[in-house]
């Protein structure tokens, strides 16, 4: 009898849970999809100054040589880019803006 029991719970919350995954409103989708959260692309930054920098880069440090260095990071707005003593962020610089995906950063116009 308990056996036949759990079964029945067990087929019941499986129909339950498939639709449940089917009434997310098309609104909340469609939101979710124009989020600026969602943007694809890198943002180019250039090390354009007459100094070498590390810069971390929100998953990691980078050293950038001076007049020209570069690295190309992945277009998370929100993402914090900062100078680096070469372990950890000291100096935030900027974050990442959704207006910058595609587009190549100068270092100079943020030191």
């Amino acid at each position: 009898m308990k056996l036949l029991t759990l079964s029945f719970l067990f087929t019941f919350a499986i129909i339950l849970n498939s639709n449940a995954n089917n009434t997310v409103p098309q609104e909340i989708i469609q939101t979710e999809l124009n989020s600026d959260d969602n943007v694809q692309g890198s943002v180019k930054i250039i090390n354009d100054t007459k100094e070498d920098l590390r810069i971390h880069t929100g998953k990691g440090v980078v050293k950038l040589n001076h007049r020209g260095g570069s690295t190309s990071v992945s277009c998370d707005t929100g993402r914090k880019i900062s100078l680096s003593d070469g372990s950890k962020a000291t100096k935030l610089l900027f974050k990442i803006e959704s207006s910058m995906c595609g587009e190549t950063v100068k270092l100079s116009d943020y030191l």
